[in-house]
């Protein structure tokens, strides 16, 4: 019986009307058929029951999602017209709104997401085996915009709850995170600064973003009068992201120091180290990204994973990926079909290697600096 019935659940849609209209239609196919059809008719029983109980809640659900949607309207079209007051009213009022939309339960985790990427990435890292399922509304960004109003009315305390619960929806965002740390910086917290520095750090996945890091690590160590990290910082943030500002930056530290010309990649490794600062990506975000990359190319999404591929290379420099790229190259160039054998497993063969533990960079990353470049 139990097998019936998740045959029969395995082929519902999710829109209860027309499931029920599917499952009413079985009755009329057992009428043409003899054996066990008392058996399924019972299944399907079973099933209609257990839709018709969500039934009741999902239009109490609906109704409540479109007065959301009208006080979501009204504060966005008016937020710069509403006094901070009324704005905070009205945000207070959404607040405890697309709280009861979605609690999550066992195995079932609700989050909200900038992008479907952000929530594969959070699948494969962090979510523990449970289905990941966003939120109907960008909770994260509600909070986000609650934080920014209290701290206008200097409740900076309530305004960190804020930035809180925009993490508690969106682990990966780094607008809450960096929220978090101009309060921290603003008030000269350092310790905590660095703290949840290391968590922006850590949910980095853009070599961009890794790069952002680096500079606010630079940026602390230089208020600290330890302009050696902070040299260091500013040639890992240029190795990941080179760019004219970061060289003049490198380029006027030089000069005020001559020394620092002769850093090599060795001292700058250990003054991270010593510092407590993670090299590169976190390992277990560049797994899951090659566990996604291996998906894709199986699936034939040959352009996705080829954007992919680009982000993993520009975080990890890892010639195994450059080949793995120029070989899909090669193959659409071909006009050949990609297939889930040889070019899926070279990435498997590559994320095998890469270990859930921080590895010591390459040297041609923590070198380069605008003098490399003349």
């Amino acid at each position: 019986m139990e097998e019936k019935i998740q045959i029969i659940k395995n082929n519902l849609t999710g829109d209860i009307e027309h499931d029920i209209i599917f499952l009413n239609s079985l009755y009329e196919e057992q009428n043409t058929i003899i054996s066990d059809a008392t058996a399924t008719i019972e299944a399907i029983n079973i099933v209609i029951e257990e839709i018709k109980d969500l039934q009741q809640p999902k239009e109490e659900k609906y109704a409540e999602e479109t007065e959301i949607d009208e006080k979501i309207n009204e504060l966005l079209n008016h937020i710069d017209e509403e006094s901070d007051e009324d704005a905070l009213k009205s945000i207070e009022e959404i607040i405890p709104k697309i709280e009861n939309l979605t609690k999550n339960e066992d195995g079932i985790l609700y989050c909200s997401f900038k992008t479907e990427y952000e929530k594969q990435l959070f699948e494969r890292i962090f979510a523990d085996e449970k289905q990941v399922i966003s939120t109907p509304y960008a909770n994260d960004v509600i909070y986000i915009m609650y934080a920014d109003l209290l701290l206008k009315k200097k409740k900076r305390t309530q305004a960190m709850e804020a930035i809180d619960r925009a993490i508690y929806w969106n682990f990966l965002s780094r607008e809450a995170r960096e929220k978090k740390l101009d309060i921290y910086f603003e008030k000269n917290e350092i310790v905590k600064y660095l703290s949840s520095l290391k968590l922006l750090h850590m949910i980095s996945y853009t070599a961009t973003d890794i790069a952002a890091c680096y500079n606010k690590y630079a940026f602390v160590f230089d208020s600290l009068k330890d302009r050696r990290a902070a040299y260091a910082m500013y040639r890992l943030s240029y190795s990941y992201y080179p760019n004219d500002e970061m060289a003049n930056i490198i380029s006027e530290y030089e000069e005020s120091d001559t020394s620092l010309k002769d850093m090599s990649a060795d001292e700058i490794y250990n003054l991270a180290l010593d510092n407590e600062v993670m090299v590169g990506a976190n390992s277990k975000i560049i797994k899951a990204l090659r566990g996604l990359i291996t998906d894709l190319i199986e699936n034939g999404r040959i352009k996705e994973a080829k954007l992919m591929l680009e982000n993993d290379y520009s975080m990890t420099g890892d010639e195994a990926i450059a080949d793995i790229y120029n070989k899909l190259l090669e193959l659409e160039k071909n006009d050949e079909e990609v297939q889930d054998n040889e070019v899926t497993e070279n990435v498997e063969e590559v994320n095998e290697e890469t270990e859930v533990k921080e590895e010591k960079p390459k040297k041609k990353r923590a070198t380069k600096s605008k003098k490399n470049d003349d």
